[in-house]
Parts: structure tokens; sequence; C-alpha cells
């Protein structure tokens, strides 16, 4: 027993002192009155410990003892126990129920859990769901190796073994250094499933290419049946049919339909393969798959007033991409009647208006304004305007006016070359563009530009924005404007001499400027993937909770080497974030890849982000639905070999359900000798106290029968 104080106080030992004195002069004063010397002791005493009080006395006491330490039980508590013939869930219940019982009986300490996708207290087995839609072991070895420090005898678990979440049960048995004792649930021969394992497609492809779909069955159990696999468009119109025959105890078969798609953009199938008669999960029995579809070749019209250096620059550009059908149209007054004929029969994905129109034919492109619009809205048409030096502006201001731009003519003695700059909305168009970032710091390192007209108004900002602004005296102006307007993609180059970013940057570091520039604005206009360079998918529209997405991403663009980077997948339920999962590039399959477990039952909602230095960039986004899970169902059997393995590799027991009797065998009472410490202040100590008050009363008592009252 050890004794500490703190005396931080020094006027303590003064009073100690004061205390010590005045008692010693009263008792030489009161020494010759009869039974004074027993008051006196008990003062003294009272006095003692009042000054104990003062100096916060604390005694500690230290030793030995054994500690109890708990067996863990862990029960499955997943969906797929529920469907084993033996035993039955009753039985289920009421074998653990005995176990505890008996446990109890012996003495033995005991902590009792249930898991599934997650672990929680077992507080009346009776009461017990089974219910839970995954099964994830490793949730179970975390929660033993945390509680290493407390120590714990050993685990007892109770499961089937169907692990769906988490890690491998042999990365489990390596981290663990506590013998784990398990009971095998379920029967070694499995229910029979016929299930489609796997569909395979090119997430894209261009129009008219054939693609191929292959569609990977498997079975589990006893089964020699025929099957009927069937493929179904959005429609639900039925386009492939093929039957097989599954034998055996678990089989795989592969079937390839081979089709044409008929749509430019994403097309949806569904692949089915019939069910067993006595077939529990039907659910793993069809999938949903989707492909995006390509145009073979983009129709481009290049409508040319007058011939300028921009028209050559231009021209070679567009020639360059072998997807690109080009139409070039030099339309003056003379061939205007002839032309425009043929301009506005056929049907084209861009129109390009250079330095177009021309004084001499503007009063003729003014009288089919109307027809011109309804052109762009009936062939859905994107619209690129770019000014040249030959331009009628006022002709050319009532066609900026069908995309909602209100152009004004800038006075004479504005039109100089203007320094300008790519804005940080640069980015949202083709957010990995190369040059993406480069370009918006580089203000002064390509050439100005001459503006076209003084931008007073942009009607419809939501989807309208500038991506470039020409920069004096503080003041900015558009020179770059990309929008939409009732479905009309449009974008507007508000100078005269767009080639001198072609021309004056040859051979320098800037030299990418001008195809760049052109290049992620037609591909934006053309619409080959939606709003992006990229297409993501998973390879399912809806899972199983608990079962593995799969979601990848290639490059829509046939010419562009595909730029590396690091990512991730951000995931959001009803505009909750849920969580992130890793984005990585398989370079094996050229192509991004991210792998993660289907979230709880709902919508999801996924953004892919790239990460590019030290900027994000989001590339993608979509949808995908999660069902209330039965992937539990998608093989119910016991597995034996892996349990045996994880029991031995832990030192622990395996025993299948029909010998639990035999667990208790192997459970033994473990104990281990633990230092404790007792400590307590005197000041809140009721002993001493009381003490001090049974001191006080005895003097009371004493003075009352010798009469000093």
């Amino acid at each position: 027993m050890n004794i500490y104080y703190n005396s931080s106080f020094e006027i303590v030992s003064i009073l100690l002192l004061i205390s010590v004195f005045t008692f010693y002069i009263a008792y030489k004063k009161f020494y010759f009155i009869q039974g004074v010397n027993l008051i006196v002791i008990f003062r003294g005493l009272v006095l003692f410990l009042l000054l104990l009080l003062l100096f916060d006395f604390k005694v500690e006491k230290k030793g030995i003892k054994n500690k109890k330490l708990p067996w863990r039980i862990y029960v499955d508590k997943s969906l797929s126990i529920k469907y084993h013939k033996q035993p039955s869930a009753s039985a289920y219940k009421k074998g653990i129920q005995k176990l505890l019982a008996q446990m109890s009986e012996r003495g033995l300490s005991l902590q009792a859990y249930s898991f599934g996708s997650s672990l929680d207290t077992l507080k009346n087995i009776l009461d017990l769901e089974l219910d839970a839609n995954s099964t994830n072991l490793g949730i179970v070895a975390d929660h033993i190796k945390k509680d290493y420090k407390n120590k714990i005898a050993g685990a007892i678990i109770l499961t089937d073994g169907q692990i769906n979440q988490g890690p491998i049960l042999e990365d489990i048995g390596n981290l663990i250094s506590v013998p784990i004792h398990i009971v095998g649930i379920g029967e070694i021969t499995p229910m029979r499933d016929v299930f489609i394992q796997s569909v395979a497609l090119p997430p894209k492809s261009v129009k008219g290419d054939k693609v191929n779909i292959d569609v990977l069955i498997s079975s589990i159990g006893s089964v020699k049946e025929r099957i009927n696999i069937t493929l179904f468009n959005d429609k639900n119109k039925l386009i492939g049919s093929k039957i097989i025959t599954m034998s055996g105890t678990e089989s795989i078969e592969n079937i390839r339909f081979q089709i044409v798609p008929d749509n430019i953009g994403k097309n949806n199938y569904l692949v089915k393969c019939s069910a067993l008669p006595d077939e529990i999960n039907i659910q793993n029995n069809q999938q949903k798959l989707a492909i995006h579809v390509l145009k073979d070749q983009y129709n481009i019209a290049l409508v040319t007033g007058s011939p300028s250096f921009n028209t050559k620059v231009i021209k070679s550009h567009l020639l360059k991409n072998g997807n690109n059908l080009l139409d070039h149209f030099i339309i003056d007054e003379k061939n205007f009647s002839s032309k425009i004929k043929e301009f506005l029969e056929k049907k084209y994905e861009v129109i390009i208006f250079d330095n177009n129109p021309i004084i001499s034919s503007s009063d003729k492109w003014s009288s089919i304004l109307r027809v011109f619009a309804k052109k762009l809205i009936s062939h859905n048409s994107s619209f690129f305007i770019i000014p040249g030096p030959e331009t009628d502006f006022k002709s050319l201001s009532k066609y900026l006016k069908i995309v909602n731009i209100d152009a004004k003519l800038l006075p004479l003695n504005m039109n100089v070359k203007m320094n300008w700059r790519f804005l940080d909305s640069w980015t949202s168009l083709s957010p990995l563009a190369e040059e993406s970032k480069f370009l918006q710091q580089k203000v002064h390192s390509y050439p100005p530009q001459i503006p076209a007209y003084n931008i007073s108004n942009i009607v419809d900002g939501e989807k309208t924005n500038v991506y470039a602004n020409y920069i004096k005296d503080e003041k900015q102006s558009p020179l770059l404007i990309i929008g939409e307007k009732k479905l009309v993609r449009f974008a507007f180059w508000n100078s005269i001499d767009i080639s001198s970013l072609k021309y004056m940057l040859s051979g320098s570091d800037f030299s990418f400027v001008f195809e760049s520039t052109i290049k992620q604005i037609t591909n934006w206009l053309m619409k080959k993937s939606g709003d992006g360079e990229f297409i993501f998918r998973t390879d399912k529209n809806s899972y199983q909770q608990g079962e593995e997405v799969i979601l990848t991403g290639v490059s829509t663009d046939f010419n562009k080497k595909l730029i590396i980077d690091d990512g991730l997948v951000e995931l959001y339920q009803e505009n909750n974030f849920i969580g992130s999962k890793n984005l990585f590039f398989d370079l094996k399959e050229d192509k991004y890849k991210s792998k993660f477990w289907a979230p709880k039952p709902g919508e999801i909602y996924y953004k892919v982000i790239i990460t590019r230095g030290l900027d994000n960039f989001e590339v993608s986004n979509g949808t995908f639905m999660v069902k209330a899970s039965h992937i539990e169902m998608n093989k119910i059997v016991l597995n034996n070999t892996r349990l045996i393995n994880l029991a031995t590799l832990t030192n622990g027991n395996f025993k299948k359900w029909s010998n639990i009797s035999e667990i208790i065998n192997n459970i033994n009472q473990v104990e281990e000798p633990e230092l404790y410490i007792s400590a307590f202040l005197l000041r809140t100590n009721y002993i001493f106290i009381s003490l001090i008050i049974i001191l006080l009363s005895l003097e009371w008592l004493y003075r009352k029968k010798i009469g000093l009252f």
C-alpha cells in the first residue's frame, strides 16, 4: 500500500505548526483539571485527522488477480440460413439457445452477437430475424482483432460460410490469433439454381456495325434441364432466342447473340433465362444491358460566303477526322438559288457559317431566315458561327438571334486586336482536354483577336456559357459562346481572324491551340457522347444489395490517345453522399474500371471524378438501381471446405450442425492474471469521515460524564 499527498499550499505547514503550538499551550494551562487528559487525546486525534484532510492524502493499493476471458458467440442471421432444410429456422434458434445455456451453466463468460452485413449485440436469440441481405465475416474478424487488448478466450461462429461481402475466409484466418470454433449450417449439396452469371458487350459501337453479346449462364445443384435464353429490346420485342441444356452439379454455358443496334445513342436490352420448376431465386434469371451507338459518319456543312484565310484552316481540320463527311458550299449572289436548295434539303449534324453572309448575298439570306431556323430544329442540327473579314454583320446578327445572342456592331475605332483568355468554364466542355488548364493561364502567349461584335446580351443563360473573354481595361466581353436552345446546340467565335491561331502559333509551344479549340467545340456540337468525351456505364442497370458493381469507362473520341489519370466514383442516394470508391485504369482492357459492393436498396446516383494534378473533374454521371437483396439466395449450400480451413488456421474445430453439442467439449474457461490498482482520497472516504464523527461524539459523551458541560 502506498500513500501519496499533495502539499501545494505552503500555508498548510504553517497552520500545522500553529495548531500543535496551540494544543500544547492549552494542555499546559488545563492539565490540573480532572479528566482533561482523555479529552486532549480526543481533540488531538480529531485535529490530526482534520490536518490530514488539508494535505489531500490519497491511498493506493496494487495487486494481481485472475480475470475470466470471455468467449465470443457470432450468429449468422443472413437470409440464406432460413432456406436450408436442416436445421429449420426454429431449430436453429433453439439449438443456439441451448448452446448458450450450457456455456452459462459451466460458468463461462459469454458475449453474443449476430451478423450479416453489420454486427449487432444478440439479446434474445428467439427474437432473431434471419433477414440480413448479405454475409460479411470480415466485420466479425475486425471485431475480434479490435479487442485483442481486452483479451478474449476465443470465438464460436455459426454460419453456412456463404460470404458475399468482405474478405475471403483464408485472409480472415491469417489475421486472427485466438481459436475460432465453427458450427457449419446447412447441407453440402446445394439447392438448384440457374442464373445469368455475366453479360459482356462493348460499351460503344458505330452505327451499322454488328455487336456481339456474350451471355454466361451458370447452374448449381443437380441440374439436367433445357433452358431458354431470350433477348429483348427496350420495347419488349423479342430479337433473339436460344435453347441450351444444363447438366451436372455446376455447369457453365456461353451463348452469343449478334445484333445491329437500331438507334444512335443509348440502346437498352434485356436478357432472360427460363427458371427451374423448383428454383427459389429467380431474380438472378434476368439482366439489363445497354450500348452507346455512335454515328458512322457525321455530315457537316461548311457554308462559306467568301473564301478567306479562315476557310482553309477550318476545312483542313474537318477533313482530318475520318468520321466527318464534309459538304463545302460557297454561296454568293450568283449561285445562291442553286446552292441553297441543295443545302436546305440535306440533313447535317453540324452547320458552320464561315465568313457568311457577305454583303452581296445578305438580302437573300435574310429572306430564308425562318426556313433556316426550321431546318435547325427539324434536322436537330448544331450551328457554329465563325465570322470573317467580309461578313455582313447586320445580316449575321439576325442569325445570331436564332440562338438568343444579341450582337451589336462595334464602333470603327474599336475594330482592333484584343487580348483574350479561356475561362474556368472551358474545362466543363471537355474537362480532360490536355490543354484546358494550360490555356486558361496563358493570356498573353497566343495571338490577339479582332472582335466582330460587342455582345450586349445572351438570353437563356442556364444553357449558355461564355468560355473565352476579351480583356481590355479590366472590362470583359465574350469571345467564345456555346449553348443550347430548343435542343439545338450552337457555338459562336466572336472574331474575324480565327486563322491567326493556326498560322501565328505554328512551330511554337502553343501550336495546338487552334486544333484543340475547334476539335472540342465540334465534338460537343456533334453530340458524340452527350455532353462529354467519355462513356461510363455499370455492367448492369440493377443489382441485389451486396452484389459486386463493375463500372467501366472509355473515350468516345476514336482519334484520342487516352490519358491515364487517377479518379474515384462518388455515390449518392436521395441527394445524400453515401461513399466513394476508387477508379483505376486497366491497361490490358484499355478502359477505366471501378469495383464496389451495391449499397442499400434504392436508386443510386454516381459521379465519376478524374484527378489530374491538383484538379478534380467530373467527367460522367449516371444511376443504377439496388433491389431489396436476394444475393443470399444465389447459392444456398454449406461452404464446408473453406470453413474447415478457417477453423484449422486459427487452431479451432469445425462441427456440423448435427454435432453442435460436441462444440462444448472444445471450450474451457481461460483466465489471465491482471494487475489491478485501487485508490481513494481520504477526504472522500466514508470510513475516514465516520471516524472523525465518532471521535467527536465520544468526546461529547465523556465531557457529559465528567460534568464539563
